[in-house]
């Protein structure tokens, strides 16, 4: 496991929906914006809704990344990657659950029902700041 320094765990709660990378049985990627979660350093956490592609994804190959990077200067950038575990209808599911129900409003219930919780343990973490002499560094 790796750990996100503080910057980036900023960054993250910041965005809170960053673009997340799945690849298919099929070999094709796919990119959807999730509202990620920093549960510690080393674990980020996000619902799945839809059941869809990404979903799909990870069931079939249970790793993703994701970027995120500042908006205005001093620019920072970053890129998490790592395994992946589902989980339904356990603690982890229903910790999910309610804070995502208190951010939203009763017309989402349909949408909430049967929620997956997608808990990514960072392995790897990469410089993806944009400047020639450490864009793309491995730094965890």
């Amino acid at each position: 496991m790796a750990m996100m320094p503080d910057d980036l765990i900023a960054l993250l709660r910041a965005w809170h929906s960053v673009p997340v990378a799945t690849v298919g049985a099929d070999g094709m990627p796919n990119v959807a914006a999730k509202s990620v979660m920093v549960r510690d350093p080393e674990t980020i956490v996000w619902g799945e809704l839809y059941f869809m592609q990404t979903h799909e994804n990870l069931v079939h190959r249970p790793v993703a990344s994701l970027c995120v990077w500042e908006w205005t200067p001093p620019f920072r950038a970053y890129k998490v990657k790592g395994r992946v575990a589902i989980h339904r209808d356990d603690e982890v599911t229903a910790l999910l659950d309610r804070s995502v129900w208190a951010g939203h409003t009763g017309e989402f219930a349909a949408r909430l029902e049967g929620m997956a919780a997608v808990v990514l343990t960072v392995e790897e973490i990469y410089d993806q700041t944009p400047r020639l002499e450490a864009a793309g560094e491995r730094i965890a």
